[in-house]
């Protein structure tokens, strides 16, 4: 929080009573389990879990204070608005009215938190910077990066989501950002959007308040760059194009993918070219850093200090990380989230690689009326590309296992799949798992470890049986 927020002045922000004394506040939370000592708890309402009922536990964590819709018994004190969700938003809008620091934020149907993530290795090497935890990227992460920004903070990089049209043109009210980008637009959401022609409008929204002041950072590979050009300076913003595919104001010549070490290749930017390295694999992930380098030149940041943070960039958790298992088999997580455009991201990645490769493919959600359809593609996509095993778990793989032909397995479960394990170690050298985060793709990992380990106590055990 900014030094000046104290309760009295959060009271006075989100229009609750309160006659108390200036208790600093240290910071926001709304997980009780993660609250630290001086921050105020959020108590959020919900039909499963509601925060009300962890005022208390909050309390013996730490927290000074509590916002909140409704009287709760609690030992310290409590702000009570009509609506805690609106509360938060003025909260977090009014940290932001105070920060002096420099704000860029990213949307995309994919790539969003790899770009925040890389843009932080580049944006951290210049100055203390504050980035969206994970992703928390809707109507409360946001407000809750926003109360993160504090007097020390030079640079906050902010991640933005949406499900319907207005999410992005609120979230963009909220944090005032004077740099932007959308990444892509994709089959993502369409059961709210209903075609990606829309997403491609809805993301767009976040150019549209940049002002004579701001920035448009645009993908010119997007059959939607000029849209978003237009819309972008019909507020009188710069814009700034960045391309994988041909020369623009960011872009990349000499090109080598390493496999899972990354990648190097010439960085030209506004004029220099420098020698670069990305340790994060894929072609992808070479398309997420010139977006990135795009949102830190737009910012002010030189060629050299981006070519620095590119060195340094590091992947979330579950996304394209690395891990050999007992047996020798690679394993890829890459289960953190899913539509079908990272899923043929993944496809070609693991189409380099050498040996047998298997896709370990989760649900996609979200996807509306085309989810069938999409699916399907994904099985094609994966056999046209040379993937020697594909593995579908849940109803809306099965045609895309039969699709693929040999070399697929359908399983209605994550569980019934764990039962099965062992057959997709005993056909690959690499594993890639995947799917949206409903499908929980990640928790097949330890699975495969514990089957990784049995299977090379087996062979050791059958060596030592046939020795004399």
């Amino acid at each position: 929080m900014m030094a000046s927020m104290d309760l009295r002045a959060i009271a006075d922000v989100v229009h609750a009573p309160y006659s108390g004394g200036e208790i600093p506040v240290a910071g926001v939370t709304m997980d009780s389990r993660r609250v630290t000592s001086g921050d105020l708890f959020v108590a959020i309402p919900g039909e499963r879990v509601d925060g009300h009922d962890f005022v208390g536990a909050a309390a013996q964590q730490g927290a000074v204070a509590a916002l909140v819709q409704r009287s709760v018994k609690a030992t310290i004190p409590c702000l009570e608005v009509a609506d805690v969700l609106q509360a938060l938003a003025a909260l977090g809008a009014e940290n932001r009215r105070r920060y002096r620091g420099e704000l860029v934020a990213v949307t995309g149907s994919c790539g969003k938190t790899s770009v925040k993530n890389i843009s932080r290795a580049i944006f951290a090497g210049e100055g203390p910077t504050q980035a969206t935890l994970g992703n928390y990227n809707n109507e409360l992460g946001v407000p809750l990066t926003l109360t993160r920004l504090d007097d020390a903070t030079r640079y906050a990089i902010v991640e933005m989501g949406a499900t319907r049209r207005g999410d992005i043109a609120h979230l963009c009210g909220l944090a005032q950002p004077r740099v932007s980008t959308v990444l892509n637009a994709m089959e993502a959401h369409l059961s709210g959007f209903g075609s990606v022609a829309e997403v491609a409008e809805v993301k767009g929204e976040i150019f549209d308040g940049l002002g004579a002041t701001g920035c448009a950072v645009i993908n010119a590979d997007e059959p939607w760059a000029d849209a978003w050009e237009r819309r972008a300076r019909s507020g009188g913003a710069d814009v700034l194009r960045w391309s994988l595919a041909e020369p623009a104001d960011i872009f990349v010549t000499d090109l080598k993918l390493r496999d899972l070490a990354g990648s190097e290749f010439t960085l030209h930017v506004a004029g220099s070219a420098l020698h670069a390295t990305l340790p994060l694999p894929g072609r992808h992930n070479v398309a997420n850093a010139l977006a990135a380098a795009g949102l830190a030149f737009a910012a002010g940041l030189s060629a050299e200090r981006i070519v620095e943070g590119l060195a340094s960039a590091e992947a979330e958790p579950g996304r394209m990380t690395t891990e050999s298992l007992a047996d020798g088999t690679l394993l890829i997580d890459d289960s953190y989230n899913a539509n079908p455009g990272s899923v043929r991201a993944a496809i070609d990645f693991l189409a380099q690689r050498p040996g047998a490769c298997t896709l370990v493919l989760g649900e996609m959600l979200e996807l509306g009326a085309d989810s069938a359809q999409r699916h399907r593609e994904m099985g094609e996509a994966a056999r046209a590309a040379g993937i020697t095993g594909f593995v579908g778990v849940g109803e809306a793989l099965a045609e895309a296992v039969d699709v693929f032909g040999v070399g697929a397995r359908w399983y209605p479960t994550r569980d019934a799949l764990a039962r099965d394990i062992a057959v997709v170690l005993d056909t690959s050298d690499t594993v890639l798992l995947k799917g949206s985060r409903g499908a929980a793709m990640e928790t097949l990992i330890d699975n495969l470890r514990n089957a990784a380990g049995d299977l090379v106590a087996m062979r050791t055990g059958d060596r030592e049986s046939t020795s004399c």
